[in-house]
């Protein structure tokens, strides 16, 4: 598992994590890693956004600093969609893969 800090010019929009061609991205509003179709697309094809790779005490930094806190009402309908998500990735374990990982 690779992780990755997510920019769109200077904006932090996400801590995300690629793991077997999939990316999660970190949700602070949940508290949890939640796959994300759009950003493997960008990722993968469209690059509009900026992808740096970094390490879980980094991720775990900018977490901490709120990065992935999504705006309530603008974003209700994604919320709701990670909220009910029957297969979210803990932080912990995210941060443990991407520690022991070699991929």
């Amino acid at each position: 598992m690779r992780l990755y800090l997510v920019k769109e010019e200077e904006r932090l929009v996400w801590v995300a994590a690629l793991a077997h061609e999939v990316m999660y991205s970190y949700v602070a509003n949940t508290g949890k890693f939640h796959n994300n179709n759009a950003l493997r697309n960008d990722f993968y094809m469209v690059r509009d956004l900026d992808y740096e790779p970094i390490g879980p005490a980094e991720a775990r930094r900018l977490i901490d600093q709120g990065v992935g806190m999504l705006d309530e009402t603008r974003s209700a309908t994604s919320l709701a969609k990670w909220r009910a998500d029957p297969n979210p990735l803990a932080l912990s374990d995210v941060l443990a893969m991407a520690a022991g990982s070699n991929e």
